[in-house]
């Protein structure tokens, strides 16, 4: 199937549509220091336990000195902290903070309010289209 060049051009606007999200989970999360980048190492850190942070760097696919810099702000906001690895005296153990275990409940509620407020111009088959469509282009 040929696409017109004004359908191609019409995929420069996909960037445009990632960063409306990322600043509307940006605006949910600002109240608790968080942002659309540090999040995802609270979720992982829970889901996981305690985790080196070579792990979250696989984990995430992220760059490692971006993980760093994440880790960082994360301990400074006091959501994480570093501890000896028993198993690797040369290592650390990145864990939750009781402060970021209760950050945890807070984060679904945060990007539900975002998804809503994202979705809105789209009726529910609209939105429906559109999750599918994107799970089927990020295979």
């Amino acid at each position: 199937m040929q696409h017109s060049i004004s359908d191609i051009d019409t995929l420069k606007q996909l960037p445009t549509v990632s960063r409306r999200y990322v600043k509307l989970i940006d605006r949910y999360l600002a109240p608790y220091q968080l942002n659309s980048s540090l999040y995802y190492y609270i979720l992982k850190l829970h889901d996981f336990g305690d985790l080196p942070q070579e792990k979250l760097v696989q984990l995430t696919g992220v760059n490692a000195s971006n993980v760093t810099r994440a880790i960082k702000k994360l301990m400074d906001s006091d959501y994480i902290l570093r501890k000896e690895n028993p198993d690797d005296r040369r290592g650390y153990l990145l864990s939750l903070t009781s402060k970021g275990t209760e950050i945890y409940q807070v984060i679904p509620e945060a990007l539900q309010k975002a998804n809503e407020d994202f979705f809105a111009p789209l009726d529910l088959e609209e939105q429906t289209s559109f999750i599918e469509i994107i799970n089927k282009l990020s295979e």
